[in-house]
């Protein structure tokens, strides 16, 4: 990430008649950026060929993960160079999860795209229907493969008229990054 640059200190203005221009009113600190929103700042600022390449690096996440290991080391520091620094070293390994979680759902979701002509919107709206326990359930394969959380994106599968094995895999997989985001929001 980049450094963080301290607040720039403006010296008082001395005008023509050499009288100091009074200071102007004080504005808050913005709030430290959250790691979801570095993530997306990160993600925004790649080039738009390597979001792409990312997107369309295969259909499971040994794909994806295999693309962002390959990614060129220098298009990311530019990226973060982009974006907001971490206030703190708790944020920035959130904002570490934050970019695994934004990855993830971008892939899957042009995965969906592409493979099961699942549009976007399609998506979230069949998303706004899983209740908060079935959500919950889903949250809880965060550590597992997406095909062990299967069973837990059925009803939402269902809405989707999707029934492939492979499909419901990259529903798993999207379904978990969206609720690991929301957390870190």
């Amino acid at each position: 990430m980049p450094r963080h640059l301290a607040g720039a200190v403006i010296a008082p203005t001395v005008c023509a008649t050499s009288a100091i221009a009074a200071p102007g009113p004080m504005t808050p600190s913005p709030a430290p950026a959250t790691p979801l929103a570095i993530a997306r700042c990160i993600w925004a600022s790649l080039p738009n060929t390597t979001r792409a390449a990312l997107v369309a690096s295969g259909p499971t996440i040994d794909d994806i993960g295999n693309a962002v290991g390959a990614m060129n080391p220098a298009l990311m520091d530019l990226a973060q160079s982009q974006c907001p620094h971490p206030a703190t070293p708790e944020i920035q390994e959130a904002a570490k999860d934050a970019w695994a979680g934004t990855v993830m759902a971008n892939w899957a979701q042009g995965e969906l795209a592409a493979r099961y002509r699942i549009a976007a919107p399609a998506l979230d709206l069949a998303w706004s229907h899983v209740p908060l326990a079935q959500r919950r359930l889903i949250a809880g394969g965060f550590d597992q493969p997406p095909q062990a959380v299967r069973a837990n994106v059925a009803g939402f599968a269902a809405e989707l008229r999707l029934t492939d094995p492979g499909a419901l895999d990259l529903l798993s997989a999207w379904s978990i990054a969206q609720i690991r985001l929301a957390s870190l929001g």
